[in-house]
């Protein structure tokens, strides 16, 4: 029993840790995972590594070409807008179900993570700066009070920011996005439900307009490159 659980706890450590590896852009999207690169890393054998492609494969994090192995997978710009769409329905309930309960419980939580993430200034985006925004959009989920909803919107921030290279991000969007935040916090404050819906539609409309303009820009330049322009 004792070494089926050590087993267990080393297949969801080798799981986590592939997960991190990619956050980290240790591992980019689009690139192959060689099991003995990271057998070697991970100090695993190939069994836990194994289970832990399969459980990132079922998750959509990773595919399995045939012949090939497993590689990072890929986001495209239909995939980032169905994403988006279903974000943008998670987090207008988010915002009903918060004004509804009028209750300030969170709110000072919710202040510092705007707070934070408007204090976090760079020239390009990175991990940090897309984490920080979702810990906004998190905690607002987790005072809405539906587990459900908040586990969902988390798994889409995780496909969203795992698999694509967020420097790619046009840099203006940076100065736009707190603005939104303070905006959005003003009718949480209000309670006025019509403002608060608005206010969540265009934020989360503008981001995946930066996102999928960003990505056909890089498309774009990396053509004109082939081509030798």
């Amino acid at each position: 029993m004792a070494k089926t659980k050590d087993s267990q706890n080393l297949m969801e450590k080798a799981y986590w840790q592939i997960k991190e590896m990619i956050f980290r852009q240790k591992i980019w999207p689009g690139q192959k995972i060689i099991y003995g690169d990271l057998a070697n890393r991970l100090k695993m054998s190939k069994t836990p590594i194994g289970y832990a492609l399969g459980k990132l494969e079922q998750e959509n994090f990773l595919t399995l070409i045939p012949n090939q192995g497993y590689f990072v997978k890929e986001i495209d710009p239909e995939e980032i807008r169905e994403y988006f769409e279903v974000r943008e329905a998670l987090e207008s309930q988010a915002i009903f179900l918060l004004i509804s309960k009028r209750s300030d419980e969170g709110m000072e939580e919710l202040e510092r993570r705007i707070r934070e993430h408007k204090g976090y200034v760079i020239s390009i985006y990175d991990r940090k700066k897309m984490i920080l925004d979702a810990k906004v959009h998190l905690q607002i989920a987790a005072m809405a009070g539906n587990r459900v909803l908040w586990k969902q919107l988390k798994q889409i921030f995780e496909h969203l920011y795992l698999r694509f290279r967020v420097e790619f991000l046009h840099p203006e969007r940076m100065k736009v996005s707190p603005l939104e935040h303070e905006n959005l916090l003003e009718a949480i404050k209000e309670n006025d439900l019509e403002k608060g819906e608005a206010q969540i539609r265009i934020h989360i409309r503008s981001a995946m307009e930066n996102m999928i303009g960003s990505m056909k820009r890089e498309e774009e330049d990396f053509e004109f490159g082939k081509a030798g322009i």
